[in-house]
């Protein structure tokens, strides 16, 4: 009986051994270069979005989604996670307020990963064969690519607690506007788009609904967002929206638009339309160093 008893003992020593190596095992990616640096990593990324399809594409990921970007923040602080899927200006944005953080930029066609322009791109969403579709585009082809990456460079700056002195594409609010124009976007996704509980910043926009008042909304979505709304000579609302319920919104007339760093992909084309890209961008990781 003493015998048996040592053996089992033995053995679940072996066992929690095991348990406790396998354990201690996790991938160091805080020197990781490219995307074979990041295999067997825990990566995330937002559900719903072509960053989930894109973490698939690192060798023997552990792949996980959560439902609201700033989640993927706190999870990769908390070590939850080794890294999440973001656009490049939000990585930067991300990685100018925490000096202990980096990302890992996913070139297209150069380290292994794998995206197609409207995989990278982000455009306004309408619903099917919607009368605007024509008329923003045609605001959209004034826009050099020129200011679109300053006009980017000033969100991050914003996003950053800096000072910008003038937007990039500048347009006069209508005084006498032909119609509101009701857009939507998580206003929770910097440099992009984000919520203030005050007009913190240069050129913030109230978020109307019920529930929102004093709260105010910037960054390059924003910003964009009014652009075209000025040119078209409408009046501009903005909608705080959570990312999943953004199409039903639109689809449901509670929105005219989707201004909120979506991209175009054949999926979500075939239940809405999208106008040209508005600005265009690589993926990466955002990781610790």
């Amino acid at each position: 009986m003493k015998k048996a008893w040592i053996m089992i003992v033995a053995l679940a020593c072996i066992i929690g051994c095991v348990g406790c190596s396998a354990q201690a095992e996790r991938v160091d990616v805080k020197n990781a270069t490219n995307l074979s640096d990041l295999a067997g990593a825990k990566i995330a990324a937002q559900n719903g979005t072509f960053h989930a399809e894109a973490a698939q594409q690192i060798e023997n990921v552990q792949a996980s989604t959560y439902p609201e970007f700033a989640d993927l923040l706190t999870a990769l602080k908390s070590g939850a996670i080794d890294g999440y899927v973001a656009e490049e200006p939000t990585a930067k944005s991300v990685c100018k307020t925490d000096s202990t953080l980096t990302y890992v930029p996913l070139v297209n066609n150069d380290t292994g990963f794998t995206a197609t322009a409207a995989d990278v791109g982000i455009a306004v969403g309408l619903k099917t064969s919607s009368a605007l579709r024509d008329k923003i585009n045609g605001v959209l082809a004034t826009v050099t690519e020129e200011q679109k990456q300053t006009l980017m460079e000033q969100s991050m700056a914003l996003a950053a607690g800096e000072t910008v002195e003038a937007f990039a594409l500048a347009s006069e609010v209508p005084t006498a506007p032909n119609g509101t124009l009701k857009v939507g976007m998580e206003c929770a996704y910097e440099p992009y788009n984000w919520t203030e509980t005050e007009a913190k910043t240069m050129g913030a926009v109230p978020i109307s609904g019920e529930g929102k008042e004093g709260l105010y909304a910037n960054g390059y979505d924003v910003q964009m967002a009014l652009y075209i709304a000025n040119k078209l000579g409408m009046k501009l609302e903005i909608y705080a929206i959570e990312w999943d319920s953004l199409l039903p919104a639109l689809e449901s007339g509670a929105i005219d638009a989707i201004v909120a760093g979506m991209s175009p992909t054949a999926e979500r084309e075939e239940q809405i339309d999208f106008t040209q890209t508005y600005y265009e961008s690589n993926l990466v990781v955002i990781i610790k160093k």
